[in-house]
């Protein structure tokens, strides 16, 4: 019995994660589609500062981009892509075709509920999150950083990269070397 018991449990809880999975899609705000990415922003996230966060270095001048003829929607393409170039460079990786969800929520609470369901207490707050099965980023928009997102990307690539996943330990140490390089490249190292 204790094995159909955590069969139906599996079960149900894949079926959550769908909805929910689902349900981000559905109830966001913008959809940006990338080379590499399909982004939906939250109902709360303006355009202009999810450009400045992916955009930590100032590489582009978001002032400038209605004299040039770029819109935003551009500049954010070319952050996301130039973002996810980098963390394969970092990890010396070559993805021929790699398609991926960003899915942006407002806060922590939000993101949490995506790894926990909608429990009355959650005890981990997390900020950001890869989910294989869905082959998606969750991340807060009020928590998001450059290296965040960075870190996020080098597990969908390495998802995406090795046939049998490498050990969570293993996988946490090559993110978190992505996430360093990244912000010594850009300068955002303290």
């Amino acid at each position: 019995m204790p094995k159909l018991k955590n069969y139906k449990s599996r079960i149900n809880n894949y079926r959550k994660s769908r909805i929910i999975f689902l349900w981000s899609l559905v109830c966001s705000a913008e959809t940006i589609e990338t080379k590499y990415f399909t982004v939906s922003l939250c109902e709360g996230c303006s355009l202009s500062s999810f450009a400045e966060k992916i955009n930590a270095t100032g590489l582009f001048r978001l002032d400038a981009l209605s004299a040039n003829g770029s819109d935003i929607r551009s500049v954010i393409k070319e952050g996301i892509d130039a973002l996810f170039l980098e963390v394969c460079d970092a990890l010396d990786f070559t993805l021929k075709s790699y398609r991926g969800n960003l899915v942006v929520y407002p806060d922590i609470v939000e993101v949490s509920k995506v790894a926990y369901g909608d429990s009355q207490i959650i005890t981990a707050n997390l900020p950001s999150l890869y989910v294989p099965s869905h082959n998606t980023i969750y991340i807060s928009f009020r928590d998001m950083t450059v290296g965040m997102l960075a870190h996020e990307m080098a597990h969908a690539v390495i998802s995406s990269y090795f046939v049998v996943a490498p050990p969570t330990k293993v996988q946490e140490i090559l993110a978190g070397y992505v996430e360093y390089s990244v912000r010594k490249k850009m300068g955002l190292l303290p």
